[in-house]
């Protein structure tokens, strides 16, 4: 991703939170900080689905609300991976002389490191955006790619379901698009997220 795509990605976040911002009205679900614990599945695109056509991850990060404004700041970092074709599989086999371990399939897995935007344009409807750092975790640097950190940008829409009376925690469900641009094409996925806010205060 060239700095002209960058800087074009922030300007369209900053114009949205602008935009929410003047549409603002109270929230029945709090603003207060949460702490985010989600789970994701999806399927990679481009290049990199030749051989690993699935994803998924786990994260968790901090949403910080701006008072008096339906914009919030996110923090996050988790793990994601992409599965080979045909799956991962780890075994035992027993051929009389004791237990041997096998493995089959491939797994390439990133730890990401990301700030953004959690923008509610509407009640309950949110868009959100992050930007960061990519650390390849594999069992050397250049495995299934070719730096060891990478940019990584992900964006996406998706909506609150308040939990409790008082609808201090909630459940977002969203889709998004996440890429790790390198040359050759890097690693980039499609997918659906499931995350459980809860309220720090």
């Amino acid at each position: 991703m060239n700095i002209k795509k960058t800087l074009l990605f922030i300007a369209i976040l900053l114009g949205a939170a602008y935009h929410a911002s003047a549409q603002y009205y109270p929230f029945n679900n709090s603003r207060s900080l949460k702490l985010d614990i989600g789970i994701s599945s999806g399927f990679s695109t481009g290049p990199v689905s030749n051989y690993f056509p699935e994803a998924g991850g786990i994260s968790v990060g901090l949403e910080m609300p701006i008072k008096q404004s339906p914009v919030s700041v996110l923090f996050s970092t988790g793990y994601t991976f992409y599965v080979s074709g045909g799956g991962y599989d780890v075994g035992f086999d027993d051929y009389g002389y004791g237990y041997s371990g096998y493995y089959s399939g491939d797994i390439a897995s990133f730890i990401p490191v990301e700030a953004g935007l959690k923008i509610f344009p509407a009640r309950r409807f949110f868009i959100e955006g992050l930007a960061g750092a990519s650390f390849n975790v594999n069992s050397y640097s250049s495995d299934y790619t070719y730096k060891s950190t990478a940019f990584v940008y992900s964006f996406g829409a998706g909506y609150s379901f308040p939990l409790g009376f008082r609808g201090r925690n909630s459940t977002d469900l969203s889709a998004f698009y996440e890429n790790r641009p390198e040359p050759g094409g890097g690693y980039s996925q499609v997918g659906v997220k499931a995350a459980f806010c809860f309220a720090l205060h």
